[in-house]
């Protein structure tokens, strides 16, 4: 027992002296934060309908799109500013100008309103017929 003891006694000298001094540890701590917010929405308001347009006349259309999220976020809406509609039968097309007007944010309830105005200028010699195409709008938080 009176070895095992020595052994001990050795054993914690050692140990005790051989590590380095002023080798103590440190620690910082860090804060972490994570808001989640809704997801964005957006819908059409309604299609964009030119109705029946004569040969060599111009016309235009209003539709527009509503966009839902978290209150007060900046966000960021993507239209193009021109389509192309396709006669699949004649195979013609007409060009159809796009006029925006694109919110920055979306307002203290969460609402954003994309109002889009087509502008269609047919040539006197345009092929007659329906003519189709789409207009896609993305949006995005900034």
């Amino acid at each position: 027992m009176k070895k095992l003891l020595t052994l001990l006694s050795l054993t914690m000298a050692m140990t005790t002296f051989a590590a380095p001094h002023g080798n103590e540890e440190k620690s910082a701590t860090m804060n972490i934060t994570a808001t989640v917010i809704k997801p964005l929405t957006i819908a059409k308001t309604g299609d964009m309908d030119f109705g029946n347009i004569i040969q060599g006349t111009t016309a235009t259309a209003d539709s527009g799109y509503t966009i839902t999220g978290e209150k007060g976020q900046p966000i960021i809406v993507t239209i193009d500013n021109s389509v192309l509609l396709s006669n699949q039968k004649a195979k013609t097309s007409l060009a159809v100008g796009i006029k925006t007007q694109l919110p920055k944010s979306l307002d203290k309830d969460g609402n954003a309103n994309v109002s889009v105005q087509g502008f269609l200028n047919v040539p006197k010699d345009q092929h007659v017929g329906t003519y189709t195409g789409t207009l896609v709008a993305r949006v995005q938080y900034q």
